[in-house]
This record gives structure tokens, C-alpha cells and sequence, in this order.
């Protein structure tokens, strides 16, 4: 599948996984790829829609089918080939969930480029609340009972499949490891809670071989929900799916305003999701058997795979603690939320209406002002006479025109 010795740059897949500090990292890299660019490295695109519409094609493609020509991915792919410099990063965490057919048409298109995997992960009791509170955002209906019970019972059901998919780290590794050598796949571990937050940066920018010390910190972070924004997300989405709410005007009202600009901002009032003492103790206990899988597999880790065990119990509460006044509440408060930004956009509307009305008044005082100009209506009749006579007549007017004084 790879070429050793292969002539072009070394492109960097960071695959995920899903709420292992992703988002920081692609803001970071956006905000800074210039600065990158001159190390080397190539952030393609720049913006990150050109990673998400790729690897968004990628993940759709079906087994003995091929990806368009002109298509997002072979777009990015064809970018990244042609980068005269050392070294080329794609990053989309969706990466994690690709088929073993999908993996190959990747790194296929990406020849002769040298491809390397990298793979971030974090604790698994972190990683367990932030996924389902983050499966509220996107549309998933699955309350915090359902999710815990398939989860303990290792049942083979839609919330079970939909996290072990993306974070089930020692199977995802494995499968890309079958494609790409194993010197060639980077596990890059999440520290511990409480640490220095520049220190997953340090990890991410010594597999690219960058130096990141100086690269402006994003505005733009994936703030998670507190327990009553999440548990009043997931009825919004059950709601949203029972009256056919469209994928795009979901994440356009309620994933985007609602969720992200609204309720996310409330998270420092709010507690934190928590888990149960029978929770806590079966995480941890999966979380050993998925540290010493780890340590098996002939990869590079950047960090310690103990980071991966989870530290001290988490503060807050379930989401089945919260009760109906509460989501009352937050319902209520999201409402009147909702309701300010559509006015402002209506306002925003407003003024632009009336900046478009006063340029199309100067238009026409300006139209009215010409056409009262002594030689306007002689140049009308003029242009009419030589449009009478066709192509002939208007090149002679036009000759005219060009000899005049």
C-alpha cells in the first residue's frame, strides 16, 4: 500500500478520536497555518469545511466505488500532493469511524505521499459523559438511561455501536495499522485532568515536528454542555426527529444557536454530568482491559497510556437527577435566548434593507441627473438609429464616438 522511499511530502491523517480536545487542535491550526507554512507544514484548504466536506465524501463511499474526480477528498488529496514542502496535516475526527475500504481509497489518493496516523485519545470516564452530552448536539435521541444500560450490557444496539465505533481505540489503531506500518501511527494521549493545557499542544506539534510555542491560542473551543443543557438538548432532539426537522436546518437552528450559541454558554451555572458509583466502576474496569490492549500494539505513544485511566471521580450529577422544573427553566431561559437572537438578525436584516434602499435612491438620482444632461436625449436617438442598422451601424456610431474630441 506504501512506497518506501516515496518522492513526495509526508501527510499527517489525525483520525481523532471524538472528544479528545479535536476541536482545539484544528482551531489552533487554522488560526496559525501561515505560521506553519513557513515550518513546512501544510494546513490544506485552509478553512476546516474542505477537511470536513473530504472526509464527510470519504466516509459515504461504498465498497467497490470510487470517489468523484472533481470531489472534496480527491480535491484535498490532490492539495496535499502537490505541497512542495515537507509535510502535510488533515484532520477530521470522523477519520476513527472509516471502513477498511475507505482507509485503502485514502491512502490510495494520497500516493506518493508518506502516510502517517495520528490518533489523540483521552481517559474513558471523560470521554463516556462528553460523548453522550455531545450525541445531544448532533441529533441523537438516546436519553442517559438508555445510553448507560446498552453501554454496561455491552449490547450490540445503536448507542453501543455509535461509541465503540469512535472510541474503542486499541480495534481503531488495529484497523489503520493493517494499511499504515506501525512506526507510522502516533498515539497521542490527553493529560490528565488539571493539567497544564499547553501540554496536549507540545504532544501534537512533536509528531509533526513543529514548533508551536508561539501560535495564538483559538477563539473557537467545542464547549461541552452542562447536565440540564444536555438533558433538555436530548428532548429537543426527539422532538426534532418525531416532526422530520431536516439534517441541515437542525444543525443550522438547533445544533448551531441553540446548542452551541446558547446553552453552552450557560455550562458555568450548571453542574457538570456525573456518573454513578456502578458507572464509575465498570469504566475503569474497561478502561484497564483498553490500556493493556494498547500496550501491545507496536505504536509510537506520545504522552504515557496511563493517561488513559481515568483520575478522580467526577463532580456533578446524572441527568436523570434533573427534574421537570429545572428543565423548565432552562427551557424557558433558552427561549428567551432564541428569541434575542433572532432579533438582532432581524435587525442586522433591517439595516441592510435600508443601506440597499438608500444606494438604489442614489442610483436614481444619479440616472435622473444624466439623463438631463443637454446632450442625453441626442446621444438616445443616436444609439437608436445606429441600433436600426444593426452590427454595422453601432461599429460606425462607436468610430465616430472614438474620433470625437
Amino acid at each position: 500500500m506504501e512506497s518506501a522511499g516515496s518522492p513526495g511530502p509526508t501527510i499527517f491523517l489525525h483520525i481523532g478520536t471524538p472528544k479528545s480536545g479535536t476541536t482545539y487542535l484544528q482551531s489552533r491550526m487554522v488560526a496559525n497555518h501561515e505560521q506553519a507554512k513557513e515550518q513546512g507544514l501544510l494546513w490544506p484548504g485552509p478553512a476546516w469545511k474542505a477537511h470536513v466536506e473530504a472526509v464527510g465524501e470519504l466516509r459515504e463511499l461504498e465498497r467497490g466505488r470510487q470517489l468523484e474526480p472533481d470531489g472534496p477528498w480527491l480535491r484535498l488529496a490532490r492539495e496535499a500532493r502537490e505541497w512542495p514542502g515537507p509535510r502535510v496535516l488533515i484532520s477530521m475526527e470522523w477519520l476513527v469511524a472509516c471502513r477498511p475500504h475507505q482507509i485503502s481509497a485514502a491512502i490510495e489518493s494520497l500516493a506518493p505521499g508518506r502516510v502517517e496516523v495520528i490518533c489523540t485519545a483521552r481517559d474513558l470516564l471523560r470521554t463516556f459523559v462528553t460523548q453522550w452530552q455531545e450525541m445531544t448536539k448532533n441529533r441523537r435521541p438516546w436519553g442517559w438511561s438508555q445510553f448507560v444500560e446498552e453501554m454496561l450490557a455491552n449490547r450490540p444496539g445503536p448507542v453501543c455501536r455509535a461509541f465503540w465505533w469512535q472510541q474503542d481505540v486499541p480495534v481503531i489503531l488495529r484497523k489503520w495499522g493493517k494499511l499504515v506500518s506501525s512506526e507510522r501511527v502516533h498515539l497521542v494521549t490527553v493529560p490528565p485532568e488539571r493539567s497544564d493545557p499547553e501540554l496536549l499542544w507540545q504532544r501534537f506539534c512533536s509528531v509533526l515536528d513543529l514548533d508551536g510555542t508561539s501560535f495564538l491560542s483559538p477563539r473557537h473551543t467545542n464547549d461541552s454542555l452542562g447536565v440540564v443543557s444536555a438533558g433538555l438538548m436530548q428532548r429537543v432532539n426527539v422532538r426534532a426527529i418525531d416532526q422530520g426537522v431536516a439534517d441541515a436546518d437542525y444543525k443550522q437552528v438547533f445544533q448551531g444557536t441553540l446548542a452551541i450559541n446558547i446553552l453552552a454558554g450557560k455550562r458555568g451555572a450548571e453542574q457538570a454530568i456525573a456518573v454513578s458509583e456502578e458507572v464509575d466502576t465498570w469504566i475503569r474496569a474497561r478502561a484497564e482491559r483498553m490500556v493493556k490492549k494498547l500496550r501491545r500494539l507496536d505504536i509510537n505513544v506520545v504522552g504515557r497510556v496511563e493517561d488513559l485511566l481515568p483520575g478522580s471521580a467526577l463532580e456533578g450529577r446524572e441527568p436523570d437527577d434533573v427534574d421537570d422544573a429545572e428543565l423548565l427553566d432552562a427551557c424557558v431561559d433558552a427561549l428567551v435566548s432564541l428569541g434575542l437572537s433572532q432579533l438582532q438578525a432581524l435587525q442586522r436584516a433591517r439595516a441592510k434593507n435600508q443601506q440597499l434602499r438608500q444606494q438604489i435612491a442614489a442610483l436614481r438620482e444619479r440616472n435622473v441627473a444624466l439623463s438631463r444632461q443637454p446632450d442625453a436625449r441626442g446621444v438616445r436617438t443616436r444609439i437608436r438609429g445606429a441600433m436600426s442598422h444593426g452590427r454595422a451601424g453601432v461599429g460606425r456610431l462607436i468610430h465616430r464616438r472614438g474620433d470625437a474630441p
